[in-house]
C-alpha cells in the first residue's frame, strides 16, 4: 500500500508538471538519429480544432498554439488536433528516408503536411484507420508515415490527428532499418504476452471443465475479456484481419463496457464482499451493470468518447470501493484481503495510470502507454497462481475430510458388517427351514396332483374302455340265460365272447396298473439271462394270443442269450402287437420280425412290428409315446393311450429304445424295440 501511495504521488506530480509546462514555448529542432528512434518530447506545439474545419494553412496561421512538454495527450475528444514541429537529419547521415511513428494504434485519421515551393502547406501522407489499413503507406500495427528529407536543413512539419478513442500518443522518428528491429522486438513482446494469455485461457478452460465451479467460470470470462481488450488496444486484430475501424472501435468499446461489469463481479467474489455484505454487493453490481448497459447504448449510438468517460469514471469509483473494502477487511479475514490488495492493486495501478493519461492528466509515453497491458499480464499471472493455490488448498482439505470420513465410515461399516453377519446367519437358517418346508409341500402337492390325475384318468378310462366289454358280457350272459337249450356251437361262441371281453378288461387294468407302478417306482425290474428256448416260448405264446394268420412271426434270428426282464418284455411286445392289431384292416397280417443287433446276436435284439394301414399324420408323430395320447385314427378303436407309452418306458428300463421307423408313407407302419 505504501508503494501504491508513492506511485499515485508521482503520477500526480507528473500531471502538475504537465499543466505547468503546457504554456511553455516550443524549444528547438528535433534532430534525428540514424541509429536509434528519437521521441519528440519537448519539441511539439498543439492546436485544437473543435470543428475540424481548418485547412493546413489556416491552422498554421491560427492563434492558440501551445507548447507540449511531452507527448500528445488530449483525452477523449472529437476535436481535430494539429501538431507542429521541425525535424533535421544529421549532415553525416546517408539516409534520406525516415518514418514518423505514432505509438497509439487506434488513431482514426493522421495527415502529414509539408510546405511546397510557394510556401503553402500540402498534404504529403495520409493514414489512419478511417482509410482502411490496406491503404496505409506502411503495413504496421500502428501508424507509420514515410518521410523523405533531401536537405539537411530544419524541415517544418504539420500533423493533423483525429480519433474516436483517447487522443494520446507519442510521436517519434526513426530510420526504416531501426524501425524494423524495433518492430521485431515489439511483435515478439506482444506474441509472448498474448501467447501467455491464451495459455492461461486454455488452462483455465480445462480447469473449469474439470471443476465446473462458479468462480472458475467467472475467471474464464474475466480473462477472455481482458485479453480481447488488450488485443484490440494493441491494434493486432486490425492489422492481421484488416478489420474496419468502426467495427474494431465498437468491439473495443463494448469489451471495455462489459469488462467493468465483469470485473466488479469477479473482484467481489475474490474479496468476499458477496458473503460479507450480500445486499450491498448486489446493489453495487446492479448499478455498475446499469452504467455498463447505458455505455453500451452510447457506443452503439456512436458516442464512444462519452461512453468511455462514463465507464472509466465508474471503474475508478469501483476501484476506490474495492480498495476501501479490502483495507477494512484486512485485519478481519485470513489473508484474502491481503492477497486482493497485492493481486488487484497491480492491475488497478495500471488502470488508473491509463485513465489519467486518457484524461490528459498524465503525459503519454512508453510506461503510461503500456501500463494497462503490463498490469493486466502481471495481474492475470498472480491471479492464476492464487486460484491454483486456492484449489490446491481446497483439494488438501477435501482429501483430509475424505480421509476422516473414510475412517468414520470404516468403523461404522465394521459394526454394520457384524450386525449383518449375525442377521444373515439367522435369515439363512430361517430360509433353509422354509426351503425344506417348501420342498416337502411341493412333493406333497405333486403326489396329490398325480393321485388326482390318476384317479381322473382311471375313471375316464374305466367309464370309456370298460363300457364296451361290460356291455358284451351283459348281453352275452342274457343270451345264454334266455337260451339254455341252445346248440353247443352257439353257447361256445358266446362263451368265447365273454372270455374276449374279460381279457380286454384284464389287459386294460394291467396296462394302467403297470404304468402307475412304473411312474411311482414300484415296478420291480428284475433282469436276468434268458436262453434262446425261453425267448422262443415267450414269442410263441404271444403269437398264440391272436387268431391264426393274424400275426406272422419270423423268429429265426433269436440270440442264444439275452439279459432282460421277461415279464416286462412280454408286456411291451403284447402292447406293440395290440397297437398294430387295432390299426390293421381285417384279413391283413401283422409282421413280427426279430433282427440281431450284432454279429451272432451278441449286440442285443431288435424287434420290429409292421402292419399295413393308413399313414400317421406328421403332427402326431412326436407325441406317439406320450401317456394317454390317442391320435385321430385311434378314436375309432378301443384303447387307453397307454400301450406305446409302456413300450417306451420298458425299453428305457432295459437301456434300449423304442421308435417309429416308418409312419406309413410306403403303406406300412413300422415300430421297433431295440434291447442291448
Amino acid at each position: 500500500m505504501k508503494r501504491l501511495a508513492r506511485c499515485l504521488w508521482r503520477c500526480g506530480c507528473l500531471a502538475v508538471l504537465g499543466l505547468l509546462f503546457s504554456t511553455a514555448a516550443a524549444a528547438g529542432v528535433l534532430r534525428l538519429n540514424p541509429l536509434a528512434s528519437v521521441d519528440s518530447h519537448g519539441q511539439l506545439s498543439m492546436l485544437r480544432d473543435p470543428e475540424g474545419r481548418l485547412s493546413a494553412d489556416e491552422a498554421a496561421a491560427a492563434p492558440g498554439w501551445k507548447a507540449l512538454p511531452g507527448a500528445v495527450n488530449a483525452g477523449f475528444t472529437r476535436d481535430a488536433v494539429w501538431i507542429r514541429l521541425e525535424v533535421q537529419r544529421p549532415a553525416d547521415a546517408p539516409q534520406q528516408r525516415w518514418l514518423a511513428q505514432f505509438r497509439n494504434a487506434l488513431l482514426d485519421d493522421v495527415r502529414l503536411y509539408r510546405r511546397d515551393d510557394t510556401g503553402r502547406w500540402q498534404l504529403a501522407v495520409h493514414s489512419g484507420e478511417d482509410i482502411g489499413r490496406e491503404h496505409w503507406p506502411v503495413d504496421a500495427r500502428n501508424v507509420q508515415l514515410p518521410l523523405t528529407l533531401e536537405s539537411t536543413e530544419p524541415t517544418p512539419l504539420l500533423l493533423r490527428l483525429q480519433s474516436r478513442n483517447a487522443m494520446s500518443t507519442t510521436i517519434g522518428f526513426a530510420a526504416p532499418e531501426v524501425y524494423a528491429g524495433t518492430a521485431r522486438r515489439e511483435y515478439l513482446f506482444y506474441g509472448l504476452g498474448f501467447g501467455f494469455g491464451l495459455m492461461l485461457l486454455a488452462f483455465h478452460t480445462l480447469f473449469w471443465q474439470m471443476t465446473r465451479e462458479r468462480l472458475s467460470a467467472w475467471y474464464l470470462v474475466y480473462v477472455a475479456n481482458a485479453l480481447l481488450v488488450e488485443f484490440l488496444t494493441a491494434g493486432l486484430p486490425q492489422q492481421l484481419l484488416a478489420m474496419p475501424a468502426r467495427l474494431s472501435d465498437m468491439l473495443l468499446s463494448l469489451s471495455i463496457c462489459a469488462g467493468v461489469a465483469i470485473g466488479i463481479r469477479f473482484a467481489g467474489m475474490q474479496l468476499g464482499t458477496d458473503l460479507q455484505w450480500p445486499r450491498f454487493t448486489r446493489v453495487v453490481v446492479r448499478v455498475v451493470g446499469l452504467v455498463s448497459a447505458i455505455a453500451v447504448a452510447l457506443v452503439l449510438a456512436g458516442a464512444n468518447g462519452l461512453a468511455m468517460q462514463a465507464v472509466q469514471g465508474t471503474a475508478m469509483l469501483c476501484i476506490v470501493y474495492l480498495i476501501g473494502a479490502a483495507l477494512w477487511l484486512l485485519p478481519r479475514d485470513q489473508g484474502q484481503a491481503r492477497a486482493f490488495l497485492i493481486i488487484f492493486g497491480i492491475y488497478y495501478v495500471g488502470v488508473m495510470v491509463s485513465f489519467l493519461r486518457n484524461q490528459g492528466w498524465l503525459p503519454a509515453g512508453a510506461w503510461t502507454d503500456n501500463a494497462t497491458a503490463v498490469g493486466t499480464l502481471l495481474h492475470l499471472l498472480l491471479m492464476s497462481m492464487r486460484l491454483n493455490r486456492r484449489y490446491d488448498q481446497l483439494r488438501r482439505e477435501k482429501e483430509a475430510a475424505q480421509a476422516r470420513l473414510v475412517h468414520v465410515v470404516g468403523r461404522q461399516n465394521d459394526r454394520l458388517e457384524d450386525e449383518v453377519r449375525k442377521r444373515t446367519a439367522d435369515l439363512r437358517g430361517e430360509i433353509e427351514q422354509r426351503q425344506r418346508l417348501e420342498v416337502d409341500l411341493r412333493a406333497a402337492l405333486e403326489t396329490e396332483r398325480r393321485a388326482k390325475q390318476s384317479q381322473v384318468d382311471f375313471v375316464a378310462m374305466v367309464s370309456h374302455e370298460f363300457r364296451t366289454p361290460l356291455a358284451i358280457i351283459h348281453t352275452t350272459a342274457q343270451q345264454i340265460a334266455k337260451n339254455l337249450d341252445a346248440a353247443r356251437e352257439k353257447t361256445l361262441a358266446r362263451c368265447l365272447n365273454l372270455r374276449a371281453a374279460a381279457q380286454r378288461m384284464t389287459a386294460l387294468v394291467d396296462e394302467y396298473l403297470t404304468s402307475d407302478r412304473m411312474e411311482a417306482g414300484q415296478t420291480p425290474f428284475q433282469p436276468r439271462p434268458c436262453e434262446r428256448d425261453e425267448l422262443l416260448e415267450l414269442f410263441e405264446d404271444l403269437v398264440a394270443d391272436w387268431p391264426d394268420g393274424r400275426v406272422v412271426w419270423q423268429g429265426s434270428h433269436l440270440p442264444q442269450q439275452l439279459v432282460c426282464d421277461p415279464g416286462l418284455l412280454r408286456v411291451a411286445l403284447r402292447n406293440l402287437l395290440a397297437n398294430a392289431d387295432r390299426h390293421t384292416p381285417a384279413g391283413r397280417a401283422i409282421v413280427l420280425d426279430v433282427v440281431p443287433a450284432g454279429p451272432d446276436g451278441e449286440g442285443g435284439l431288435n424287434i420290429r412290428v409292421s402292419n399295413p394301414g393308413d399313414a400317421i399324420p406328421h403332427d402326431e408323430v412326436p407325441r406317439l409315446f406320450e401317456k394317454y395320447f390317442r391320435g385321430r385314427q385311434a378314436a375309432r378303436s378301443p384303447g387307453a393311450g397307454l400301450g406305446l407309452y409302456l413300450v417306451h418306458q420298458i425299453a428305457e428300463l432295459h437301456r434300449g429304445h423304442a421308435r417309429l421307423d416308418s409312419a406309413g408313407q410306403d403303406g406300412h407302419v413300422r415300430f421297433s424295440l431295440a434291447l442291448p
